[in-house]
């Protein structure tokens, strides 16, 4: 039997060893290591003669923010060897304006991948334009085609955010064939471009994906099932403590503007960072808000155009 003060050490040890946060899963060195291997490929094409190039289309002003954003993912394309063009148009460009210029670059042999910055003028249904861009052009996966292409898994251009997240997951360890296999994945938002695309990504690597929202009964239950945790909900502290299991991992795709202690806007996500890191703990492992999702996204872009100048032309 131990002494009493060996039982209290004992019960110290555990408590300590129990508050020991999460892992981090570190969106910014994933992304950059995924861009070494982009640039590596690029420059493969580039000596079979096969150049590769982006072109974004933009409505609006320099002055709009959408243009930073836009400048931002050039930069991000040369870093890799990336040729892109970005077609701006007026802001009051009409959507036979917009349609008419996404078809021409699908028509353009020397164009590998075409995308659609939002948002787009008044009046201009940006469904209506996404779906005329070219399946094997379409590197943000946004057309309907692509996205059921994913869902039969007859196409490697998915959501860039979708493929971010279950990159995202693989890194921890978990291997891409069968690590997942019956483990249950719970994916927090519903949405087209963002919490659909996540589900039926994880469904193809065998886990068993259940999809709900902030309405969900009972959501907090549902959450603490989860093996895989992914929060898309756009909804600030939406996952707390009590909301997972020592072990699992949490993925944040949430981005929700708040008020900083300061009093000056900050950038967070859906997971309450550092006391859900707590309850994970050691074997757990959980992505920040900024510098997770956000890296790797932009990456996932990078990698869409890529594989699109890869794949055989008919």
């Amino acid at each position: 039997m131990l002494a009493p003060w060996r039982r209290f050490e004992r019960r110290a040890v555990v408590a300590m060893m129990a508050a020991m946060p999460a892992r981090i899963i570190d969106g910014r060195a994933l992304a950059a290591r995924h861009k070494a291997d982009i640039a590596e490929r690029v420059r493969n094409l580039g000596q079979r003669g096969v150049r590769v190039r982006l072109d974004a289309l933009i409505c609006g002003s320099e002055d709009d923010p959408a243009h930073v954003y836009a400048h931002n993912q050039g930069k991000a394309c040369a870093g890799v060897g990336i040729d892109y063009r970005l077609h701006t148009l007026p802001a009051a460009a009409t959507f036979d304006d917009i349609a008419g210029r996404v078809l021409l670059l699908n028509t353009q042999a020397e164009v590998t991948g075409i995308m659609v910055h939002l948002p787009l003028p008044a009046g201009v249904d940006a469904y209506a334009i996404q779906r005329l861009i070219a399946p094997e052009k379409d590197v943000e996966g946004v057309n309907p085609a692509n996205i059921g292409n994913v869902v039969y898994g007859r196409s490697s251009l998915a959501p860039c955010t979708g493929l971010s997240v279950v990159k995202m997951i693989e890194s921890t360890g978990v291997a891409p064939e069968g690590g997942l296999r019956g483990k249950y994945a719970v994916v927090v938002g519903a949405s087209d471009v963002v919490g659909k695309p996540i589900a039926v990504l994880l469904m193809r690597t065998d886990a068993t994906v259940i999809s709900c929202n902030k309405w969900t009964p009972g959501i907090k239950d549902v959450m603490r099932r989860a093996d895989v945790l992914v929060s898309a909900a756009g909804v600030p502290n939406l996952v707390e403590a009590d909301c997972v299991r020592p072990g699992a991992i949490v993925v944040d795709v949430g981005v929700n503007r708040v008020p900083g202690a300061d009093g000056k806007t900050v950038t967070v996500g859906d997971v309450a960072f550092e006391q859900v890191s707590r309850t994970l703990g050691e074997d757990g492992w959980i992505s920040p808000v900024p510098g997770g999702v956000g890296p790797m996204t932009v990456t996932m872009l990078l990698l869409n155009v890529v594989q699109a100048a890869e794949m055989p032309r008919t």
